[in-house]
């Protein structure tokens, strides 16, 4: 990797330093910049293409508490259509996606970058129940296979067990389904 993306990267992001931010590590598709109460990170990875930016609090002792990536800030501040990081392999196409992320940060971040505590508190609220969301869709896809195997089988009763374990989380067509099981599985 060349340094080119370094130098695109210094210049679209030299904003933070006239917001207080210092540039503290430069390393291979890597650069933090850090202020004294924030951390913000931006990595390419040109192996994968992924190109992202980070942001969060510095602890005491000077290092990072969490870090949130700014799509994590897209979906906090509701910005529509929700940009996942670009993935962008050939860095001659990079810096048109690297001032966008540049720009994305100052529009979108500015309370991370102020180093809002009660911001990433609501981050974290978000990640949390994000996670929360992830494995209940997983567990009902789980239960959701069993049901459906269970059901070609007849066996109502192992139906109406799996479904009770969701039962707040049930479609109304699922919810027939139960109540029909609970009605058969004794038959």
């Amino acid at each position: 990797m060349s340094a080119r993306f370094t130098d695109m990267a210094k210049e679209a992001f030299s904003f933070l330093e006239d917001a207080g931010f210092r540039l503290v590590r430069i390393e291979a598709g890597h650069l933090r910049y850090e202020s004294p109460s924030s951390v913000v990170v931006i990595d390419w990875d040109a192996r994968l293409g992924e190109l992202e930016a980070f942001v969060g609090l510095r602890s005491s002792a000077g290092q990072p508490q969490d870090m949130y990536s700014l799509t994590d800030v897209f979906g906090m501040q509701g910005v529509p259509d929700c940009k996942m990081p670009p993935q962008v392999a050939d860095e001659n196409r990079l810096q048109s996606f690297v001032d966008q992320l540049a720009d994305d940060l100052r529009v979108h971040a500015q309370p991370a970058l102020a180093g809002d505590r009660m911001f990433f508190r609501r981050l974290e609220t978000l990640r949390h129940a994000n996670a929360e969301a992830l494995t209940r869709g997983l567990q009902l896809q789980q239960v959701r296979s069993a049901v459906e195997q269970a059901w070609r089988n007849r066996e109502f009763k192992k139906v109406v067990g799996l479904y009770a374990s969701v039962e707040g989380h049930l479609s109304e067509a699922e919810k027939g389904k139960l109540e029909y099981a609970r009605r058969h599985q004794a038959d």
